[in-house]
C-alpha cells in the first residue's frame, strides 16, 4: 500500500506521520513530502491500520479496505493551560542515566523506512518540573547521517511507556559531527511542565535512503529502559537502561 498524508485544512503534506498496526510491529513513517509505502503480511489484513501524529486526530482504516490514496488528517485544537509565575529560585538537576558502559551498546536498526525509538523512565521530585533539555548517548560508529530525532514524553503506566503526555511535535537534526557521544537537545523554549514520573523517548526518524543503525549507550544497573523498532509497535524491555537523561528546573 502507498499513499500521501495531508492536512485537511490546507491540503499540505504532513511529514513524519506514524503509520502502523498497534503493537504488531508492522509500520512505517511518512517522508518529508508526506508519502509512505507500507507492506504487511496477509495475516494482518483483518487488523486496522492506525495513522497517528501528535498534532492531528488519529485515523483507523481496516487493512483489507486500504487502497492507494490521499488521506487527510484534521488538526487538533489546542487549549492553553494556565501558567503560574513564581519568584522563588529554581533548582537545576539532571535525572536519568548519566553514563554508559564502554563495553556495552544497544543496537537498533530501522526497517522499511520506519523509526527506531528508545525510552527511559524519569523519576521526578515531588513537585512540578520544567524540562529544559534532553541528553542521550549514541556511539560514534552509528549510521545516522541525515537522521532526525523526535522527542516524545509518555505516561508511566506500570513501569511501561503508555500514551503521550506532551502534545508537541519536537523534531531536531542530529549533528553531523560531535566531539562526544552525548547529544543535547535544548527544550527550554518549549515550556514543558510535568508533575508525575514519566518516560522520555528518543525517536530516530530515518533519512529514507538507507537503514538507520543506532548504537545507543547503556548500562546494566538501571532496568528502566525500553525500545521499539516500528511505528506504533510494542515496547521491548531492556535488561538495563538506555543512556538518556533530562535536565530539569524545579
Amino acid at each position: 500500500m502507498n499513499g500521501t498524508i495531508i492536512n485537511a485544512e490546507n491540503q499540505k503534506p504532513i511529514e513524519f506521520v506514524n503509520i502502523g498496526i498497534l503493537n504488531k510491529n508492522q509500520g512505517t513513517i511518512t517522508d518529508p513530502n508526506g508519502k509512505f509505502i507500507l507492506t504487511i503480511p496477509k495475516k494482518f489484513t483483518s487488523d486496522s491500520i492506525t495513522i497517528s501524529h501528535i498534532n492531528y486526530y488519529s485515523v483507523n482504516i481496516l487493512a483489507e479496505n486500504f487502497s492507494n490514496r490521499i488521506i487527510a488528517l484534521q488538526p487538533k485544537t489546542r487549549e492553553l493551560t494556565e501558567v503560574v509565575v513564581s519568584s522563588k529560585k529554581r533548582k537545576n538537576k539532571k535525572i536519568g542515566v548519566k553514563s554508559y558502559s564502554r563495553l556495552l551498546s544497544m543496537r537498533v536498526i530501522s526497517k522499511n523506512n520506519d523509526i527506531v525509538e528508545a525510552a527511559q523512565r524519569i523519576n521526578i521530585p515531588n513537585e512540578e518540573i520544567k524540562v529544559k533539555a534532553v541528553n542521550f548517548a549514541i556511539r560514534k560508529w552509528s549510521e545516522v547521517e541525515g537522521v532526525k530525532v523526535r522527542i516524545n514524553f509518555y505516561k508511566n503506566l506500570d513501569d511501561t511507556p503508555d500514551e503521550k503526555i506532551v502534545l508537541k511535535n519536537i523534531v531536531a537534526d542530529l549533528p553531523a559531527q560531535t566531539d562526544s557521544d552525548w547529544i543535547r537537545i535544548d527544550l527550554n523554549e518549549n515550556d514543558i511542565y510535568i508533575s508525575k514520573d514519566f518516560f522520555v523517548g528518543i525517536e530516530f526518524i530515518p533519512n529514507f535512503k538507507k537503514p538507520t543503525i543506532v548504537d545507543l549507550g547503556g548500562i546494566l544497573t538501571k532496568g528502566k529502559g525500553y525500545y521499539r523498532e516500528n511505528s506504533l509497535g510494542s515496547w521491548t524491555k531492556l535488561n538495563g537502561g538506555a543512556s538518556i537523561n533530562v535536565e530539569i528546573g524545579y
